[in-house]
């Protein structure tokens, strides 16, 4: 008798630990963004800094460099090191002009930073628009093609530029470019940006 109520009791208390204790679902990755919405939070970032290595390419001629990029809201701040043998060159400037220096010259100053690069350097980088094709949107400057894969930017079309994306990372809950290829004529620029620094603003 004894041990019938010990039985019992042994399925009593298996039943209510099953009872007190349900299963715990496990958790799921979230759905990534749609694009409009996407496209809404990353334009947001107008306060950034991309450090990048950059690959750049000219006809048959190529040269590396390890970009630094800030960015805030207007302002920019370029700093490329190890290109054409120069221990680091500056591009700075707004929305109106820009400056770019080169050790021991005299800066030159102009309204478009690709004339000024493409005068002194061999090359161009349209920092007006690319400030935000770096970030994975077009530019609302001009018209634009652009295809999607995964809810993000994988191809665009802009300004005479061909733009491709092959790689993106997470960045404080949001995706970020982390290989970018560049073409244009006779000009082809491959960045990879290896760090992000973002401040996000409402």
């Amino acid at each position: 008798m004894m041990k019938s109520i010990l039985a019992i009791l042994s399925i009593v208390l298996v039943l209510a630990g099953c009872t007190t204790n349900p299963a715990i679902d496990s958790p799921t990755e979230p759905k990534p963004l749609s694009w409009p919405e996407h496209f809404k939070t990353i334009a947001l970032i107008d306060n950034w800094q991309a450090n990048a290595k950059i690959a750049i390419k000219v006809n048959r001629e190529s040269q590396t460099a390890t970009m630094i990029w800030r960015q805030e809201k207007d302002l920019f701040d370029l700093v490329f090191s190890g290109p054409f043998g120069q221990s680091a060159i500056k591009l700075q400037g707004d929305s109106q002009s820009a400056t770019l220096t080169l050790p021991k010259e005299t800066p030159l100053t102009g309204p478009r930073t690709s004339e000024l690069l493409r005068k002194r350097l061999g090359w161009e980088l349209p920092v007006e628009n690319a400030k935000y094709w770096i970030l994975g949107i077009p530019s609302p400057l001009s018209k634009n093609q652009a295809t999607l894969k995964d809810e993000r930017l994988f191809k665009l079309v802009q300004d005479g530029w061909n733009i491709s994306y092959t790689k993106y990372n997470k960045i404080d809950q949001h995706y970020l470019p982390a290989k970018i290829i560049l073409t244009r004529g006779d000009v082809k620029l491959l960045i990879a940006v290896y760090k992000w620094d973002t401040e996000l603003t409402e």
